[in-house]
């Protein structure tokens, strides 16, 4: 189709090792949503799973891997893990806290081939070594999705080359992402790629004056329990100085790269608390000179005595980053607390974005809320169940138990609702809670369910509903086949989807029609998938010994079962 302007986002491929057995099944990479659901999938079996790549996103797929059960190794080709990120002292306290969680790790490791028949089995390394896996995650590296613009004869280098505005060598076709290249750099976090989509947004909206400016990004590894943080260059050189700051008693090690008295590298792990004012001094090029002899012990102990943390925040400039996944600075979390009257962390979150990816910034941004906020904030504040009361989920469910209360209105009146009836909220709460409590004596309030139980079919996003009729093991007919195609003609029903779960899955639905639909469908013999509530839904089979050559048990008659 013809177009005014043409912006590119096409993002990025993973990279595929070439080496025999990369197309075998079992072998995937980490990328999309599509790569997670495979691997959770395939972490039901508690087998045995090999991540290549000692990045970040190798070791945040291995330590998922791992927390479902799996017994994972991790391979990875360079002598230390991240070593892109991290020095190699940093390495080798990543590597034994990875190591703590049950994951083996294998440094110096070249991967020669995967091996296996149709199925992965193992992979094969350089020196003979075998590992052996049932699911192989390749996690090592991307690469700008450029094909497109190359085709279309756009100046083309690691990435598509854009200015910055984002421009491409086409004058009428802008590039951002993952995809596009500025200033020689490419870029994979999310913050620098946000400031770029600002740009384009100003440049496409006439206004030429935003310009992309490149800014290091902070590392963090999104791996619970284990706290870095890594900024800048920290290789090293006759024109460079380091501090170095160890504590192997509490896992502590901070490394600042200084050069010309100014911060241009920093290395944290253990303590993290710092990386904002590292980052803000290294972004504005400050001289340390003054403060150099207690710099690594952090922005408290400036001034010889340790300061309030509170007082640390407060002194840190409006365009310190607080936020480095999303890129949100101080100011704008403080400007949008005053001016819409934030009360909350879950508002600020959903203002602003602060906080709302890893989480490792929360504390800073609770601490930003108690400055702006003073007594108005309480970080420790039972967050109430909905506006009908000030009690929280874990109160209400005490008070049901202590109280002996048993039903729905006598919860509203014994503790104090603020509203007749309740709320869509607190109403299906209060049913669960009465019937986990007193299953033999409270009656199910139907009324009380969330939508999705009481008509049978799910609410998608644009207030039409999707409808999945029960298929013991996978099993139908073409008796139920015509009938579900009768019931999408008769309604119109625009998409019809075959589920991961061995159903059809109807979508689209409007709510008057769904007694209408569950009726053809009941007439049909069809009864709910229970793909709506929080029970068994389905149970996924193989043909088994029916009709596979090589079944050994009755698969399709047990999903029956």
């Amino acid at each position: 189709e013809s177009y005014d302007k043409l912006v590119i986002a096409t993002g990025s491929v993973p990279f595929i090792l070439p080496v025999p057995g990369k197309d075998l099944r079992g072998v995937i990479t980490y990328r999309d949503l599509d790569d997670v659901e495979a691997m959770l999938l395939a972490a039901q079996s508690r087998e045995k799973a090999v991540v290549i790549g000692g990045g970040l996103l190798g070791l945040e797929a291995a330590a998922g891997l791992a927390q479902r059960g799996m017994d994972v190794t991790v391979l990875h080709v360079m002598p230390t893990l991240m070593e892109r990120q991290l020095d190699p002292a940093a390495g080798y306290l990543l590597q034994k806290a990875v190591e703590e969680r049950g994951i083996k790790v294998i440094c110096k490791a070249s991967t020669k081939a995967i091996i296996g028949d149709e199925r992965v089995q193992g992979v094969e390394l350089d020196d003979g070594r075998v590992i052996p896996a049932t699911l192989v995650v390749m996690a090592v590296g991307i690469r700008p999705n450029a094909a497109l613009a190359k085709d279309a004869g756009l100046a083309v280098n690691r990435g598509i080359v854009v200015d910055d505005g984002m421009q491409t060598s086409d004058g009428n076709v802008l590039a951002l992402g993952e995809c596009a290249e500025v200033g020689g750099m490419v870029y994979g976090l999310v913050a620098p790629l946000y400031e770029m989509a600002r740009v384009a947004a100003a440049r496409l909206a006439g206004d030429t004056k935003p310009a992309f400016v490149h800014s290091d990004t902070p590392t963090k590894l999104k791996v619970t329990g284990i706290d870095l943080y890594s900024l800048g260059d920290f290789a090293d050189g006759d024109d460079r100085q380091e501090i170095v700051l160890r504590d192997a008693t509490a896992g502590i090690y901070k490394r600042l790269v200084l050069k010309d008295n100014r911060v241009i590298g920093t290395v944290l792990y253990g303590d993290t608390s710092d990386g904002a004012w590292f980052n803000d001094l290294k972004k504005k090029a400050v001289d340390i000179s003054e403060m150099r002899e207690t710099l690594i012990f952090g922005q408290a102990y400036q001034g010889g005595t340790p300061l309030d943390p509170m007082a640390a925040v407060a002194a840190l400039p409006d365009d310190a980053e607080i936020c480095g996944c999303n890129g949100v600075c101080k100011g704008k979390i403080t400007s949008a607390i005053t001016a819409k009257g934030l009360t909350s962390l879950d508002e600020v979150r959903a203002h602003t974005k602060a906080s709302n990816s890893c989480g490792t910034c929360t504390g800073l941004v609770e601490q930003l809320m108690v400055l702006t906020l003073g007594d108005q904030y309480n970080p420790k504040a039972v967050q109430p169940m909905c506006n009908c009361t000030e009690l929280g989920h874990d109160d209400v469910r005490r008070l049901i138990k202590a109280k002996q209360i048993k039903s729905i209105p006598a919860v509203m009146q014994e503790l104090q609702w603020k509203t007749s009836c309740g709320c869509a909220k607190c109403r299906p709460a209060l049913n669960y809670y009465l019937v986990c409590d007193w299953p033999d004596e409270y009656a199910d309030d139907y009324q009380s369910r969330f939508i999705n139980e009481r008509v049978h079919a799910n609410i998608q996003k644009d207030g039409t509903y999707s409808v999945v009729p029960r298929m013991w093991g996978g099993m139908t007919s073409s008796k139920e086949l015509r009938a579900i195609a009768d019931v999408v003609d008769k309604f119109a029903i625009p998409a019809v989807k075959v589920t991961g779960g061995q159903r059809i899955d109807m979508l689209g639905i409007r709510k008057e029609d769904l007694p209408a639909v569950w009726a053809d469908l009941g007439e049909a013999g069809f009864v709910s998938g229970q793909a709506y509530a929080k029970g068994l839904r389905t149970v996924k089979t193989c043909v088994g010994t029916d009709w596979c050559r090589f079944g050994t048990q009755d698969s399709t008659g047990l999903g029956i079962r």
